[in-house]
């Protein structure tokens, strides 16, 4: 089941629900088409297991191995092993 809401030009929020993936986005397409603010999809996925994201970490190492040194202290880390280091002269 996935739920579309959006935003009228009164500000007024309105949702509407779908069962398939397929009617879920063309309703978010025709509601920004039509000019709708704050238009969102939104699902629970059933076949989840787990928390979204890294949801352990045990002696600074991600499940796979990778080390884990985030923070929300204003960065975003030092560069993984296979991220791809876009510099100025790649643009």
């Amino acid at each position: 089941m996935f739920k579309i809401y959006w935003t009228d030009n009164n500000n007024v929020v309105h949702g509407q629900e779908a069962s398939e993936i397929v009617q879920a986005l063309q309703i978010t397409k025709e509601k920004r088409d039509a000019g709708y603010t704050f238009v969102t999809m939104a699902n629970e996925n059933p076949q989840h297991v787990g928390k979204q994201g890294v949801d352990t970490i045990v002696d600074g190492k991600t499940p796979d191995g990778q080390d884990y040194d985030w923070s929300k202290a204003g960065r975003a880390g030092k560069p993984r092993r296979n991220d791809r280091i876009i510099t100025k002269k790649d643009n």
